[in-house]
């Protein structure tokens, strides 16, 4: 288990798709092993349309953390953001 399963195992809670048995709890508890992570955020640019699911420590691709959240670095535009909840 790694943030990368956790990530993934978000985004399809967030697309509503369907998961596999035990897929939320074994994410959901690797959570709670590991409270530094906090939850995972679905993260997106209202101008360019990237998204990309981040921890509240991650910058990543087109993505760069600021103290209220992301900027896309694309088109430099505040970026916003959804925690998704186990």
């Amino acid at each position: 288990m790694d943030r990368q399963t956790v990530r993934d195992t978000a985004g399809r809670m967030f697309r509503s798709d369907d998961l596999a048995v035990n897929e939320k709890k074994v994410s959901a508890d690797y959570l709670q092993a590991n409270p530094a992570l906090g939850n995972p955020h679905m993260v997106r640019c209202h101008w360019c349309h990237q998204t990309r699911m981040l921890f509240r420590d991650e910058d990543k691709d087109s993505f760069t953390r600021t103290a209220r959240g992301w900027r896309c670095t694309n088109c430099n535009e505040h970026a916003a953001n959804q925690e998704v909840r186990f």
